[in-house]
């Protein structure tokens, strides 16, 4: 009998160290190094235009994100005359992911509108475009390259 209940006391101890290393590794944080995403993004030679780095405050507007949440911002927009962009964000939070991502989506859907008179062929890019998100980071890409784009963005996240 006591056989039985240390042995039932050693198999216990041992699955809540295995579950227990479990939950740490679920728990451990990725870092991503946001600008070297988004310069092999933009090398990957996936955008017909030329993006330029856009500054935390402006793309803070653009989306009208709560600058609250967000830990960094890293953004690359086309000229106007492409819907191409780039967009990685690194919130303080990794429970605000799925409202962010709802902004980022609600943004686009705007884009799509303006494009479909402005520019028609662009909206093909705002319907196959790259969002992705782990941890505490969402990366956004439209670009002529979904698949090439999106090859890029999972070797990181």
């Amino acid at each position: 009998m006591k056989k039985n209940i240390i042995v039932i006391l050693i198999i216990s101890v041992i699955i809540i160290m295995i579950e227990a290393k479990f939950i740490a590794k679920e728990q451990k944080e990725i870092v991503v190094n946001m600008q070297e995403i988004a310069t092999e993004l933009i090398n990957a030679q996936i955008f017909e235009d030329d993006l330029s780095q856009i500054d935390r405050e402006n793309i803070i507007k653009k989306y009208n994100f709560n600058n609250e949440k967000i830990k960094d911002i890293v953004s690359f927009v086309g000229t106007g005359a492409t819907s191409e962009e780039i967009l990685i964000i690194e919130l303080l939070d990794s429970k605000d992911i799925n409202e962010t991502k709802e902004i980022i989506q609600s943004k686009i859907e705007e884009r799509k509108i303006d494009f479909q008179n402005y520019l028609p062929n662009e909206v093909y890019k705002l319907e196959n475009y790259n969002l992705e998100s782990k941890g505490k980071y969402i990366v956004l890409c439209i670009s002529n390259n979904y698949d090439k784009a999106s090859e890029i963005i999972n070797k990181y996240i």
